[in-house]
């Protein structure tokens, strides 16, 4: 095994690469599509909440065959299997960020709308300056959680063809004849990655929280 560790930390690489970019776009559109339920044109905000309930609704498997083997037949391109991966994950994530976004929005308080409001802020302002430092402290913990989700749905890219952490772990299970030890390495390096990102997102939200109550002592000095 000693022999593939280089391989299997290169690959490791792959789907921290795969997993980010993938809650990238899923942040990003999660939030645009949680800004677009704060709109009170009711058509779009049904479309917007028709959009997150189907594709949290569905298994990411088989939004993955879709992105790779739906949208090829619908727009007659090529897709290789790390856009369609990227394409299925982000999907997926944007789904979830955009429930996540929605509850960090609806968790600052009205008064503060209102309040902004009678300073003559516009909604871009009031939303920038005001609602979205308060939301933070609300979305970053769940956050944290779309990411590591998306981490270990990634693994399954590796049946299109993609080559990433899992598709390394069974490969050089074959080639050294079977066995139990490549997949107790493969749950070894996945399970670092991940606490590692748990710890980082830990450390980023008791910061907020101390600037938070930092921000309170002097508001009341």
């Amino acid at each position: 095994m000693m022999q593939y560790w280089p391989l299997m930390l290169k690959s490791a690489g792959t789907t921290l690469w795969l997993s980010w970019l993938a809650m990238l776009l899923g942040a990003l559109g999660g939030t645009a599509l949680a800004l677009l339920r704060q709109i009170r044109f009711a058509p779009l905000r049904w479309v917007v909440i028709g959009y997150m309930e189907f594709f949290r609704s569905i298994p990411i498997l088989i939004v993955l065959f879709f992105a790779f083997y739906g949208v090829p037949l619908l727009l007659e391109v090529d897709i290789s299997p790390f856009v369609a991966a990227t394409l299925a994950l982000a999907l997926h994530a944007s789904a979830t960020m955009s429930e996540v976004v929605s509850a960090g929005i609806a968790s600052v308080g009205r008064g503060q709308w209102e309040a902004a409001a009678a300073a003559g802020f516009s909604w871009p302002q009031t939303m920038r300056h005001i609602i979205a430092p308060q939301a933070l402290r609300v979305i970053l913990p769940p956050s944290v959680g779309v990411f590591i989700t998306t981490l270990k749905e990634s693994s399954l890219a590796s049946i299109i063809g993609y080559i990433e952490l899992t598709r390394t772990g069974l490969l050089v299970r074959d080639s050294t004849g079977g066995g139990f030890l490549p997949l107790l390495a493969l749950g070894a390096v996945y399970f670092v990655i991940n606490y590692a990102i748990s710890q980082v997102g830990a450390a980023l939200e008791r910061r907020l929280h101390i600037g938070r109550r930092s921000d309170l002592v002097g508001a009341m000095a």
